[in-house]
Order: structure tokens, then C-alpha cells, then sequence
């Protein structure tokens, strides 16, 4: 009924059986209520912002939040604190007395639910204990799945109610009308259907990816059970996400508590047991002083046990398992292809360049062997030696070299805070060897001696300022950020006021192949690629001095890509490999995006000149080989000046921008999920800060 208790110095009253439910009760509440009032503030306050300002400030402000990118930086703020709290019960560098209570705060960010409710001595049995530890994450998951899965049966059941659609479902009831089937892979065969429904109950009606053709029977008429049938299975698909999503969350920040959790069964403290011989010791199990730390004791070996079991359960298995999944989707993720699994695992990932999507699963190891494999260093008196603090200040340090080599992070904020934390949480397990060695009673002095402070105290205030530095940093960061992302010249859609999206089809690594000749068009394309990269961060071009490996493969080239880019400028026509290049993209029937160079200057021609080249040209019997249906000049002349009015490329600042964006939505209109939704792209894009557009108010004379 009573526990040792370091706060008070002794033995102190375990609290009742009511209180850890309570408590256990109340931190659970609290998390859901904070989730549903952000939900709820939020739309309030979308709501609010779009009556008063107007709906571009509302979606504005709505969309800052991801482009400031809070997700990785708090990932990265919580993977500190959950590191550098273990410097007292892991490493054996507590602080003095005067931080302690400090430290008992940053406690929060172990999301250890039984440490922070109720005293693990007062729960029970060492096993009992264990099991607690070990399973109430499995709980929790557990929970969170049934809350989902009825709130999907709710909006099911509510969704057939008639009079609830009469009220509610009007706006989807319009949309399901429009049934839309398109050919998103290019076979020539209609494959995709879209139809707006209201999912989450809303009111609103929400977009639908990657569904089948729902007119099942193929007669032409969506039927009531047929709709019905896509609404149950678009619930199910969209429950079982969220599910995932919630067991990844819950494995990502329980990981290093629970795993340190299950190493008290092995963590063991030596004592001397005669005063009359100094080597005669017994080991004792720190969380249980009753438990001998022997082989031939019952309560250990039942113990080990239990430990081995929840030793491959969380430390192994829970990482294999994540490890799995960024293999499973390493090819979407490589390719920007949103699926319904890489969305759901999207908070492993998409902090992270799509080359290293699996970055996640290094920090979340460094992690696990920073806050509990290093105590299988000398479990019987490792927290009272150096040796642990030792190799986990070579481990944070040889893990910050490797960080700064590979540069994982899509945002250079997220990889300077990523630095700066590493680099102070090296300086705190290396002043956790100076706090460790002034408080050391082997010899008087030793503090001043050795580390010139004269007490253990200025360690600890060092310890404290590096933990405050990481929230002041992470502060300031997302400040700067804030105010970089309001005024990033990126191209957003006018319709939604978002970045397009950047996804891909399934047979294509590329969103254009850009297609040029050097002598007159090297320059102009390799601006061209540069520019596009900045206003639209996550498209991928194709170009030769970028992607060229093997000239003979020109044509697989052309077929990685979604679009066709021509850079029209004189002598294009006349290179054969760029005639390969023309004929691979007529027999692929990609896309073609014109791009004309006027200037003369700048190697560029009339457009009357680059049709007669072409027609002189471009007579190649069968397309060179690769277009065995080729009609002749007149067939690619329609394709590339005809069928679609090619792009004035323009060098002056606020004239290039349009270009660019003329070439973006081009590029967009056949992108698979443009291709389901081609009306978002209708009213245009634009660039914040761009020039907007200017008009007389009266009669002008132009004199020319």
C-alpha cells in the first residue's frame, strides 16, 4: 500500500484504484476534446473568416497551417524530450534538486499513460506491471477503432435516412448526377468514375479518389443500390485508413516509453550485503526490490519471460511492421501517387524527400536505442557509470553526421531543427557525464577539480538552457516560416486557393518530357525546368542533362512521361533525335505542349518558319521506325501548331510568369486527378505577389 517516492524522499500512500481511473479518464478526455475543438474551431473559424474577409483570406489562412509545416517540427521537438528525459532514470544524470520539478514536466512528452496516472509500484505485480505496459497501447487503438467504425455505421445509417437527405444531402444529391468515366491510365478504355457524395455528413459534399466505374451492370444508369453500394464501400475503405493511421500515430510516440518500460524486468541495482567483505553482493530489480536478479530465482526467470516476449512484440516487430508498409508504398511515394494506404502511412513519410521516405524509420531507432536498448549496457550498475552516456553522445553524434549528409527533409527549416536538436541533445548527454561526475562521492572535489563548476547545479542549469534553446528554436523557426510560406511565389489554383496537386499515373515517373534542340534551345529549356521548379516545387520534368543516360532510349524516355513539351525554336525539326523523340510521342498519343520561341535573337522564328521546317522535315517513312502509322507532315504539324495554340515563351519577369503558369495547367489538365476533375483548373492559377490584371476605364488611342 505504499511506494518509495523520490519526490518526497521516502515511502509515500499509493492513491486509490479511482484515482488512475480518473486520471487515465481524464488524459483521454482531454486529448479528444482538444481534437474535436480544433476541428470545430476550425470550421468555425473558416467559416467566420470567409463572411468577414471573404472565402481567398479564409482558405488562405486554413492552408497555412501545412505549408508552415507544424507536423515535423513538433516530431522533431517530441523525439528531443523524449530522448533527453531519460538522462535521469536511463543514463543516471539526474539534476539538482532545484530542476527536478522541470524535468518531472517535460515528463509529458514520454506519453507514458501509467507513469504520468499512477505509481508503477502501486499497480500490482512485477508481470502485472509488464502486462499494463506492454497492452494499453493495443487498448487504445482498439478504442479509437470502434469510435470509427461507428461513426461510419452513424453516417451510413443516416445516409439512407430520407428525411436527414432532405435536410442535409441536398448539395450531394445535385452532384450525383454528373457520373464521370475517364481513361486516367491511357489504354484507351474508360476505367475511373467520380461522383460527388456527401461521406463525413457535412453538408459538403467531398471528392472521391480512385473509385471504379459504379454503373456495375453497364446500363448506363447509376442506380440507387449502386450508389449505395460505392457510399458502404468508400466508409469501409475510409475507416479502415483512419485506423491505420490512428495505430501508426499511437506506435510512433508510445515507442521509446513502452520500450523502456519493458526493460525494467531487466534493469537490476547491485548492493553490498557484508560490511566485512567488500565484494560480497546481491543484484535486486530496481523496480521491484523483491525480485532477485539471479537464474535460479522463480519471479526473474518468470519475468525474462514476460520480456522477451514484449521485446519482439514493440521493439522488433512494431518497427518491421512500419518498415513493411514504407515498402510496401515505396514506388507511390517515389512517384507522387496518392493511394488510399500511402495517405493513411502519410505520417511516416511525407516530411521526408520521396528518396528517403523511410528516414522515419532510422529516428525512429535512434530513438529506441537512445531511451532503452543502451540498458542492455551493464544492467546491473550501468545508471551509475559513464559508459552509457558515453556511447549514446557517439551514437547522437555519428546520427547528426549522417543527417547532415543525406538531407531527408523536404524543408530546409525541418532539417535545420532537425540539426540543432541532434546537436543539443549530444550536448546533453555530454553534460549528463559532467552532472554524473559532480554528483560522485568518490572523491571530495571532484566537480571543481575535474569540470571547474564548483557544483552540480551550473551542469543542470546547462541542461536546462539546451532544452529551453529547443523550444525558443522551434518557436522562432515556425514564426519565420509563417511568414515565408504567406509569401511564397508558388502557383495555386484560383478555384481553391491550394497548390495543385502532383500526382502521377501509374506507368509514369515523370509529369513532362521536355524535348529541345541544344544549339537554339538549351538555354531557354533549362530556365524554363528551373523556373517550373520553384513555382511548382513537386513537379518532375524530364530533361537530357538532368535524366540522359543512354541516347538509344530516347523513346522509353518519352513513354516515363505524362506530357510531351516541344521547345519550338529554329533547327528543331531538323535533328533526328529530336524527330525520334516527336514520332515516340505521336505513337504513345502523349499530350503535346507547344512552346514557341519568338525572339529571333535568341534562336527563335516565326511560326509560319518553324511550319515549313516541320513540313520539310518530318517526312521520315513510318516515323524512323517507331510510328508505323504515321500520315506524314501534315498529321504533325495539326499535333503540334494546330490542335492546340502553342505557348508564347516570354523572358521579361511578370510576362515569363505567365507563361509558366499557361504551361502548369496544361501540364495539370492530364494528370490523373485533374483528368476526375477537370472544373478545378477552369478558373486558372495564380502566383501570390504576381501582378494582378489592369484595365482602362475609358476609351484609350494607341499610337503604334
Amino acid at each position: 500500500e505504499q511506494y518509495f517516492s523520490r519526490k518526497e524522499g521516502g515511502c509515500a500512500d499509493c492513491p486509490t484504484l479511482w484515482r488512475f481511473g480518473i486520471l487515465a479518464a481524464a488524459l483521454v478526455a482531454l486529448a479528444g476534446t482538444i481534437f474535436l475543438s480544433y476541428q470545430a474551431v476550425s470550421r468555425i473559424a473558416v467559416k467566420a473568416l470567409r463572411r468577414i474577409f471573404g472565402p481567398a483570406v479564409a482558405i488562405r489562412l486554413s492552408q497555412l497551417e501545412a505549408r508552415v509545416g507544424i507536423q515535423p517540427k513538433l516530431k522533431i521537438v517530441v523525439s528531443f524530450y523524449q530522448v533527453a528525459t531519460t538522462l535521469g532514470p536511463v543514463y543516471g544524470a539526474r539534476l539538482h534538486e532545484d530542476f527536478r520539478d522541470w524535468m518531472s514536466v517535460l515528463e509529458f512528452f514520454s506519453f507514458d499513460l501509467l507513469g504520468l496516472t499512477y505509481p508503477d509500484a502501486c499497480i500490482g505485480s512485477m508481470s502485472h506491471r509488464l502486462l499494463l505496459a506492454a497492452l494499453w497501447p493495443f487498448a487504445v487503438i482498439l478504442l479509437g477503432s470502434a469510435a470509427f467504425a461507428a461513426h461510419a455505421l452513424t453516417v451510413w445509417l443516416l445516409l439512407r435516412n430520407p428525411v436527414w437527405q432532405s435536410r442535409r444531402g441536398r448539395r450531394w444529391q445535385s452532384g450525383t448526377s454528373g457520373i464521370v468515366a475517364v481513361d486516367a491510365d491511357g489504354d484507351g478504355i474508360p476505367d475511373r468514375g467520380v461522383v460527388a457524395v456527401d461521406m463525413d455528413g457535412d453538408g459538403t459534399p467531398d471528392h472521391i479518389e480512385d473509385v471504379d466505374v459504379i454503373d456495375t451492370d453497364g446500363d448506363g444508369v447509376v442506380s440507387v443500390s449502386e450508389l449505395n453500394h460505392l457510399r458502404w464501400r468508400e466508409l469501409v475503405r475510409g475507416t479502415q485508413s483512419r485506423i491505420l493511421y490512428l495505430a501508426i500515430l499511437v506506435a510512433y510516440f508510445v515507442l521509446p516509453s513502452v520500450s523502456r518500460s519493458i526493460f525494467k524486468a531487466r534493469m537490476c541495482e547491485s548492493f553490498g550485503i557484508s560490511v566485512f567483505d567488500a565484494t560480497a553482493r546481491r543484484s535486486y530489480l530496481v523496480a521491484d526490490l523483491e525480485v532477485l536478479c539471479r537464474s535460479d530465482d522463480e519471479m526473474y526467470r518468470g519475468l525474462d519471460a514476460y520480456f522477451w516476449a514484449f521485446f519482439v512484440l514493440w521493439p522488433v516487430l512494431v518497427p518491421l511492421v512500419l518498415l513493411g508498409l514504407l515498402l510496401w508504398i515505396r514506388r507511390d511515394v517515389r512517384a507522387l501517387r496518392v493511394t488510399r494506404l500511402s495517405r493513411a502511412c502519410r505520417f511516416l513519410w511525407r516530411d521526408y524527400n520521396a528518396r528517403f521516405h523511410y528516414w522515419e524509420l532510422a529516428d525512429m531507432y535512434r530513438k529506441l536505442f537512445l531511451a532503452s536498448l543502451v540498458l542492455f549496457i551493464q544492467t546491473d550498475d550501468g545508471s551509475s557509470k559513464l559508459l552509457r552516456l558515453i556511447v549514446a553522445s557517439v551514437v547522437s553524434a555519428l546520427f547528426l553526421t549522417a543527417l547532415a549528409l543525406v538531407k531527408p527533409f523536404k524543408r530546409f527549416d525541418d532539417f535545420y531543427l532537425a540539426c540543432t536538436a541532434n546537436l543539443l541533445l549530444t550536448c546533453c548527454f555530454v553534460l549528463g557525464t559532467v552532472v554524473q561526475i559532480c554528483e560522485s562521492a568518490a572523491y571530495e572535489d571532484m566537480c571543481d577539480t575535474l569540470v571547474g563548476f564548483p557544483s552540480a547545479r551550473g551542469a543542470s542549469s546547462f541542461v536546462i538552457v539546451l532544452t529551453v534553446t529547443t523550444i525558443a528554436v522551434s518557436l522562432v523557426l515556425v514564426v519565420l516560416k509563417s511568414i515565408s510560406a504567406i509569401r511564397a511565389p508558388t502557383i495555386r489554383l484560383l478555384s481553391n486557393r491550394r497548390p495543385p496537386v502532383m500526382d502521377l499515373s501509374k506507368k509514369c515517373h515523370f509529369h513532362g518530357f521536355i524535348s529541345h534542340i541544344w544549339s537554339t534551345g538549351q538555354d531557354q529549356t533549362h530556365t524554363i525546368v528551373r523556373q517550373m521548379k520553384l513555382v511548382m516545387p513537386d513537379v518532375r520534368i524530364w530533361l537530357d542533362v538532368d535524366c540522359l543516360k543512354n541516347l538509344g532510349a530516347l523513346e522509353e524516355s518519352v513513354a516515363d512521361a505524362t506530357t510531351f513539351l516541344v521547345f519550338l525554336s529554329v533547327g528543331y525539326f531538323k535533328s533526328r533525335n529530336c524527330r525520334r523523340e516527336l514520332y515516340a510521342g505521336l505513337a504513345l498519343d502523349r499530350p503535346f505542349i507547344p512552346i514557341h520561341e519568338a525572339d529571333v535573337e535568341k534562336g527563335g522564328a516565326a511560326l509560319e518558319v518553324l511550319k515549313a521546317e516541320c513540313r520539310a522535315h518530318c517526312v521520315d517513312d513510318a516515323g524512323l521506325g517507331t510510328y508505323p502509322s504515321y500520315l506524314g507532315p501534315a498529321e504533325m504539324v495539326f499535333r503540334i501548331f494546330e490542335k492546340e495554340e502553342p505557348i508564347l515563351w516570354v523572358r521579361v519577369n511578370a510576362f515569363q510568369l505567365e507563361s509558366l503558369k499557361s504551361i502548369a495547367l496544361r501540364m495539370l489538365r492530364h494528370s490523373p486527378y485533374y483528368m476526375r476533375s477537370p472544373n478545378i483548373l477552369t478558373a486558372g492559377a495564380m502566383v501570390p505577389g504576381e501582378v494582378p490584371p489592369y484595365a482602362f476605364v475609358g476609351p484609350v488611342t494607341i499610337l503604334v
